[in-house]
């Protein structure tokens, strides 16, 4: 059985916060009337509005209310604010799609590199092959080539 106090206004037309408050501590005194000693009923309605008014809003953008008061006071604010969270949305999706094009560019010159080093000792293999009369040089080049190549496939591409 929740009492909801009448609703004042300022002599504006706007709800004052310490008009609203007052409302507040009002029905809060009237719900502890009985629960709660008369002596303390002021000081107990007073420490359970500043915990019932107290509100938190997450997000990119201000509370509706907040974005209200803003247009309230400064005509064109709240278009304002919008468009400065799509500048900001568009920036952020900018960045991000900038750091996934540096990443896959870094990743190709990786590959590239690697490929050029692996064609070079392979290359050498073959050329030390034909200088030296010993199977032993082209061979190291090779398992180096090779080597390299298994290590490659079991990391992948996380160095995992």
């Amino acid at each position: 059985m929740a009492r909801h106090p009448a609703r004042s206004a300022d002599p504006d037309g706007a709800d004052s916060p310490s008009a609203e408050s007052l409302r507040i501590e009002d029905a809060i005194e009237r719900a502890l009337e009985g629960r709660v000693a008369r002596r303390d009923l002021p000081d107990v309605a007073r420490q359970i509005t500043r915990i019932v008014v107290s509100e938190q809003f997450f997000g990119p953008m201000p509370h509706p209310k907040h974005l209200r008061e803003y247009e309230d006071t400064l005509p064109g604010a709240a278009e304002r604010i919008l468009s400065m969270a799509e500048r900001t949305l568009d920036h952020n999706a900018a960045m991000e799609q900038t750091a996934i094009d540096a990443e896959i560019a870094d990743r190709k010159l990786g590959m590239l590199i690697g490929a050029g080093l692996f064609a070079l000792m392979i290359v050498a293999a073959f050329g030390t092959l034909f200088i030296t009369d010993n199977p032993v040089v082209p061979g190291l080049f090779l398992g180096a080539a090779a080597i390299g190549g298994v290590v490659a496939f079991i990391k992948g591409r996380n160095g995992r």
